[in-house]
């Protein structure tokens, strides 16, 4: 089962984002970025009537950094799609979300290390797209 999440939801009301503002051809160019989550989630094994459950949660939550432009929105795209926590958790998939946000919760600072880290990576994609944009400026 796949469900995506918004950090806003997942992260106890606290969206991850960071802007920049960008020089080109006389111009300032503002990129926001914006830590996307989606949660992957799948129950193992059985739970059978008189016996102990023998289920768990094994999930993932994969991180995807979007960059908008604020002058031009068709260029928003993805910019890292590679990081990923993983983690399980005792029970079936369905009881167990709100402690698996949690968790991811408390994992935020690793969401926003690699979103800043996406950032300075992108600098140069970012200027070669500016310059792809705007070739008189």
């Amino acid at each position: 089962m796949s469900l995506t999440l918004t950090l806003a939801a997942m992260l106890l009301g606290e969206m991850i984002e960071h802007r920049v503002t960008v020089s080109h051809g006389g111009a300032e160019h503002a990129a926001t970025y914006r830590a996307r989550v989606t949660l992957d989630t799948k129950t193992i094994g059985a739970h059978t009537p008189n016996r102990p459950s023998r289920q768990h949660c094994a999930w993932t939550a994969a991180i995807t950094i979007e960059r908008a432009l604020d002058a031009a929105p068709q260029a928003a795209r993805a910019v890292a799609t590679d990081r990923t926590l993983r983690g399980t958790h005792p029970g079936a998939c369905q009881t167990a979300r709100p402690a698996i946000a949690e968790t991811v919760a408390r994992r935020s600072p690793a969401v926003r290390d690699r979103l800043v880290a996406a950032v300075e990576a992108d600098r140069a994609t970012l200027a070669a797209e500016l310059a792809a944009l705007n070739p008189n400026g």
